[in-house]
């Protein structure tokens, strides 16, 4: 359990929250898991060779302690941050975009580390 506190305060208040294409540093876990999977996301349909890696998105998820009574709001989220996204991933260009997207998230991941992957498919 220590360990996932960990990773959301990196989430949360990871100095590559600056580099990562976000508006601003999230605010709350919910902010933070909508940040992690939109990007992680949007870096795995857009990125060559980078995969998800499902399980430790699915960490993040259950740290946020998302409730039921939170689906809607993380809807929200999730969208809103998604377009945010693809606003910057055009605007930095897919490959500087998709440096930055690992840098945050892969396997030395300044934000969260092992999310992303490269290489064969992980699952």
């Amino acid at each position: 359990m220590r360990g996932l506190r960990m990773i959301w305060t990196l989430v949360l208040t990871g100095p590559a929250c600056a580099q990562v294409p976000a508006p601003a540093v999230p605010t709350t876990a919910l902010d933070g898991y909508a940040e992690a999977a939109a990007t992680t996301i949007i870096a795995e349909q857009s990125c060559p060779g980078i995969q998800v890696k499902a399980g430790q998105l699915t960490t993040l998820r259950l740290a946020a302690r998302v409730g039921a009574a939170q689906e809607a709001i993380l809807q929200e989220k999730l969208r809103t941050r998604a377009s945010q996204v693809r606003q910057q991933l055009a605007a930095d260009g897919r490959e500087a975009w998709c440096a930055q997207a690992l840098a945050a998230f892969g396997p030395q991941g300044s934000v969260a580390k092992g999310i992303l992957a490269t290489g064969a498919p992980i699952r």
